[in-house]
């Protein structure tokens, strides 16, 4: 469990980019927890590619864009490279690589979902999800603590997604109202009172009254999060104050 409280900044800044929510984020050193996400994400993704034989076009562009968010540097590209490579071969260690990572990101954490709907939009690109690929998702499902029924609703979720164009920013701006629960539309004025009736609304010292589970109070944390990410994404993009 120690292993999780370091690098909160990294995963901090993570989550911002590969959710969408501040995809320009600055990212620094992650350490350990920094190279056990990208052993895990690329490995993953690499048997997921190679599962039916080939790996197409889609499926490297896909890849490409998930390095870009996750703001890898040139060595930490190349070694993003050799993962998702290394991953292809059946002999590959993957489920020890994705049991590392959740000592660093810790079960069913906020990093932990994006990871799984990340694998299962790439799993999307060829069509329809296969069976392999679904029992191999399921397995690392698992490993992040989430059920049979959880794993599906994410698989389904990802489905209605456009595969073939995955990583775009405006996407991430479209997601970033929806969390406020605004159109885009809207007055900027209307913004702010948005973000603070939200996060009035969530913010985990107000819940903690309320003597709720520690797994409730964490995914409040997270709510808070994502919600001020939100609205700092639709500041910067309409060039107003947070």
């Amino acid at each position: 469990m120690l292993f999780t409280l370091f690098n909160r900044p990294y995963k901090k800044a993570l989550f911002k980019r590969l959710s969408g929510f501040s995809p320009g984020a600055d990212i620094p050193c992650g350490g350990r927890t920094e190279l056990a996400f990208t052993m895990a994400m690329f490995m993953v993704m690499g048997r997921l590619a190679k599962m039916d034989g080939r790996v197409t076009e889609d499926e490297i562009q896909y890849a490409n864009g998930i390095m870009k968010l996750m703001g890898l540097n040139s060595e930490s590209r190349t070694q993003a490279i050799g993962f998702y490579e290394y991953g292809k071969h059946p002999g590959a260690e993957i489920f020890n690589s994705v049991g590392m990572m959740v000592k660093a990101i810790d079960q069913r954490s906020a990093l932990a979902k994006l990871f799984m709907q990340i694998q299962c939009r790439a799993a999307c690109l060829k069509g329809e999800l296969r069976l392999k690929d679904k029992m191999l998702l399921r397995d690392v499902a698992e490993k992040l603590g989430y059920n049979k029924a959880e794993f599906q609703s994410m698989c389904s979720e990802e489905k209605v997604q456009s595969p073939a164009k995955p990583i775009k920013a405006r996407s991430f701006l479209q997601n970033a109202y929806r969390v406020l629960q605004l159109e885009p539309s809207v007055a900027d004025g209307e913004i702010r009172r948005a973000y603070l009736r939200m996060m009035s609304r969530n913010h985990p010292d107000k819940l903690a009254s309320n003597n709720l589970s520690e797994e409730s109070l964490r995914q409040a944390q997270e709510d808070s999060m994502a919600i001020r990410s939100a609205y700092e994404t639709v500041c910067g993009f309409r060039k107003i104050r947070a």
